[in-house]
C-alpha cells in the first residue's frame, strides 16, 4: 500500500478519569459523521490488559495458539487483533489510509497532536502547564482559561465548529 492517502487532522481529548471524554466523543462523533467528516477513534486504555475477545471463540484461540496478528471480518465490520502495542502515529496512519479524516484520540495525555482538555474541576486545571499543544478547553463551570478557546461541556456543536474550522 502506498503512502499517498491525506493525513487526518488529529484531536486529542484529555483529562482526568470521569470528566466527560467518552460521552462528549459520543456526541461530537455523529455531529461530524452528519457534515460528512469520516471520524476514526483511538481509545487509549492507560495500563489496563482489555479483552475484546471471547474465551473459546476461533479468533481467541488462534491467539492463543501463538498467532501475532488474528483479523475477523464479516458483511458489516472488521477487527484486528495484535499480540502487541502500536504506537498511536501508526494508528492514526492505518486510519488515514482507511481514509478517514478526522481521527479523534481519547487519552495520550504525553502526545504532542492538539488537545482538548477538559476541567470538570479546580483542581483538574493543574494538566494544564503539564501539556503540550492545548487547543482548547472543556469545561464544567463559567471559567475563563487564558487566551484559549473555552466551550461548556454540553456545547457539542460549538465543539463540532471548532474541530471542522481546524480542518
Amino acid at each position: 500500500m502506498t503512502d499517498e492517502h491525506k493525513k487526518p487532522l488529529v484531536m486529542q481529548v484529555v483529562g482526568y478519569a470521569n470528566t466527560g471524554k467518552t460521552t462528549l466523543l459520543a456526541k461530537l462523533i455523529p455531529l461530524l459523521e452528519q457534515e460528512g467528516m469520516r471520524v476514526g477513534v483511538i481509545k487509549h486504555d492507560g495500563g489496563h490488559d482489555f479483552e475484546i475477545d471471547q474465551p473459546g471463540k476461533d479468533t481467541w484461540r488462534y491467539r492463543e495458539a501463538g498467532a501475532s496478528l488474528v483479523a475477523i471480518t464479516s458483511q458489516t465490520k472488521t477487527a484486528w487483533i495484535e499480540q502487541r502495542p502500536v504506537p498511536l502515529a501508526a494508528l492514526i496512519d492505518r486510519m488515514g489510509q482507511a481514509g478517514v479524516e478526522l481521527v479523534l484520540v481519547e487519552g495520550f495525555k504525553r502526545e504532542a497532536y492538539p488537545k482538548l482538555l477538559l476541567i470538570r474541576e479546580a483542581e483538574h486545571r493543574e494538566l494544564l502547564p503539564e501539556l503540550t499543544n492545548v487547543a482548547g478547553i472543556v469545561h464544567w463551570r463559567d471559567e475563563v482559561y487564558a487566551d484559549l478557546p473555552h466551550f461548556f461541556i454540553d456545547d457539542a456543536s460549538g465543539l463540532a465548529a471548532f474541530i471542522r474550522k481546524l480542518r
